[in-house]
């Protein structure tokens, strides 16, 4: 039997490494991503609904620790953009922990006293339960961006960091043989703004690890 692969690092330093291990998930939009200069960058379209979205291959991702170190770029303000650095379960029931971080709605924006050089986080479970808060990120700016799942009585404990530090936990109802896929993408979303994008955006995605 072969010994399973319990860590996985990419460093987005060749297209042809790239394409071994990452997959096309794009949402009726154009397959706008590239490895340069040692980082994946994304792009969406203005005044579109583009979703950019690649993720591994790999499905089996499990307990362990997930990190994405992103640059945040200056985001038109209140766009529905968002980056999101994601862990994603397909089938009869979809499963999803992810960070979604754009500008954010005026009303998020006012609540959490944003400030002109910041950005929104969203740390969230999409379902069992649903769970969703809101945290501050600078832009024009490197961060990472952490989730640990952790086993408790069978079921996935999700912490959330931000710049290493913790910022949300929660303790689900997804069991641990739930396994997921890691995604990187850049999508025009209505939920996370007021208007549609007059410009175009874009991301920067210098590494991602997986350690068990």
């Amino acid at each position: 039997m072969p010994s399973e692969i319990i860590s996985f690092t990419e460093n987005f330093d060749s297209q042809i490494g790239f394409k071994t291990h990452w997959k096309d998930d794009s949402s009726n939009s154009p397959k706008s991503y590239s490895v340069e200069n040692n980082q994946l960058k994304i792009t969406t379209r203005a005044k579109s609904k583009d979703r950019v979205k690649t993720h591994t291959r790999r499905k089996d991702f499990g307990i362990g620790t997930y990190n994405w170190r992103i640059f945040i770029p200056v985001f038109e303000e209140n766009a529905r953009c968002s980056i999101g650095a994601f862990l994603y379960h397909s089938g009869n029931t979809a499963f999803e922990f992810d960070f979604e971080i754009g500008s954010g709605k005026p009303q998020i924006r006012e609540k959490l006293m944003v400030q002109k050089d910041e950005a929104v986080v969203h740390c969230t479970s999409q379902s069992h339960p649903f769970s969703s808060e809101e945290f501050i990120v600078e832009m024009n700016s490197w961060s990472d961006f952490k989730i640990s799942l952790t086993d408790v009585g069978g079921r996935y404990l999700i912490k959330w960091y931000l710049n290493n530090q913790l910022v949300k936990t929660l303790q689900t109802e997804v069991k641990i043989k739930v396994k997921f896929s890691a995604y990187c993408s850049l999508e025009n979303l209505s939920f996370m703004g007021s208007k549609w994008p007059t410009q175009e955006h874009y991301v920067l995605f210098d590494k991602f690890t997986f350690q068990q």
